[in-house]
């Protein structure tokens, strides 16, 4: 069910859609972000979470996925055996 919960959501973004709502994001969505959402882009939200919560204690691991996250749901591309960025930290 969770499988074809997120299959709804990435379709929903290769049509131009999002994957939150009027409720936000919450475990079950969280790693569709990753399809949403450039590394870049995941990398600024975790920034700006960081300005207004310095101490990580605000629901943590839940609104953001991290590297790590997406690394573990698949969506992090290898090109010739390369990974994109080197000199970012992996788990």
């Amino acid at each position: 069910c969770e499988l074809f919960g997120a299959e709804i959501l990435e379709r929903s973004v290769a049509l131009g859609g999002t994957v939150t709502g009027e409720h936000g994001v919450g475990v079950e969505k969280l790693n569709s972000m990753c399809v949403q959402f450039s590394p870049e882009e995941r990398a600024q939200m975790l920034q700006l979470k960081a300005a207004f919560d310095p101490a990580g204690t605000l629901n943590p691991g839940k609104q953001i996925p991290t590297l790590h996250r997406c690394a573990e749901y698949g969506r992090m591309h290898v090109k010739r055996g390369l990974l994109a960025f080197p000199e970012l930290e992996r788990f």
